[in-house]
């Protein structure tokens, strides 16, 4: 663990941070070099940037760039248009959000790094977005839940299709820049694509703010920056993931993951953003709390359940603590 950050009744009630390894793609267990990780340190919150991309998405229906949600994703892909055949012109945005295109795509069944993985396919592609949209369909979009990074890509370039803007850009005037969220950084792909699957650097306490913009309803310090319809949407359960046994979880929003955690008798719903080795903002709406973690556990489950249940849920006033 690298850091820990609590939010509890709009103050900052807890900041640690720890030294560890920053993520190391080609090293081994993915540990790079070390790094004395402090509250100015960016850390690569790997596929916690889903959600990000999701108040993307809300942020270009709310000017009305996008229409809704339900917009066929081929519509913005004239140059891939072709592709949009035998089932796959059905797709819309929202099936993405739900990770349920159910495109082909082999991520969770497959080491990183391997070169069996959709994902390593995807870096090495000269055409990341053809390499996604070309793969054939499986079922009835909407259907069956497949996580799939690569087509939370399609939906950057979707927002940059609409907006006229690149995704960081876009991410700059209407969502990071009205909250004062400068230190951060943007991945990008070998073709110049902004990378939007994962892998956005950005600090624990400007994590705590995104999760913090949510928890109250998408306004931040008087000001609205995402409608609250999108996001209820974005975190109201939509999929269910009970025949996945993940443990992490139990439903699926719009690239937001949702569970209920119990203390005793008492159960705690929340809504998290979460990334591989341990990044996760974790809000809990009916307690006013927002909980961030970082961390390099890329070869072993995180401890970030067990800490919120054994250590901060107990500690809650509510919970008659002192």
């Amino acid at each position: 663990v690298h850091s820990v950050v609590i939010i509890k009744d709009g103050r900052l009630v807890f900041e640690e941070y720890f030294p560890g390894h920053d993520f190391g793609y080609n090293s081994s267990n993915f540990h790079g070099a070390l790094v004395d990780f402090d509250r100015t340190t960016r850390h690569n919150t790997h596929s916690a940037t889903k959600s990000v991309v999701s108040a993307l998405v809300g942020l270009a229906i709310d000017r009305g760039l996008i229409p809704d949600e339900n917009q066929p994703i081929f519509s913005f892909f004239e140059a891939h248009a072709g592709l949009g055949t035998g089932g796959k012109e059905a797709i819309t945005i929202e099936h993405i959000l739900t990770i349920t295109s159910c495109l082909e795509w082999h991520e969770w069944d497959a080491p990183e790094g391997g070169g069996q993985n959709d994902i390593d396919g995807f870096n090495r592609s000269q055409d990341p977005t053809y390499f996604v949209l070309s793969k054939p369909l499986l079922h009835v979009p909407g259907t069956v839940f497949n996580y799939n990074g690569g087509t939370v890509n399609v939906l950057c370039r979707i927002v940059e299709a609409a907006s006229g803007m690149t995704a960081d850009r876009f991410a700059r005037e209407f969502l990071f820049g009205p909250m004062g969220v400068t230190n951060y950084n943007f991945p990008r792909h070998r073709t110049g694509d902004i990378v939007c699957h994962g892998d956005i650097y950005i600090t624990p306490r400007d994590m705590a703010k995104f999760g913090f913009l949510f928890l109250s309803g998408g306004v931040w310090q008087g000001t609205r920056i995402i409608s609250e319809d999108w996001v209820q949407r974005s975190v109201t359960p939509t999929v269910s993931l009970a025949d996945w046994h993940l443990g992490w979880a139990d439903e699926y929003g719009y690239l937001w993951w949702t569970k209920e955690y119990f203390d005793r008798w008492k159960g705690y719903p929340s809504f998290k953003a979460l990334g591989w080795g341990g990044q996760e903002i974790m809000v809990f709406p009916d307690s006013d709390l927002v909980v961030v973690f970082t961390g390099a556990n890329y070869t072993q489950n995180p401890p970030c359940d067990e800490m919120v249940v054994r250590y901060i849920l107990p500690a809650l006033p509510d919970q008659g603590a002192t």
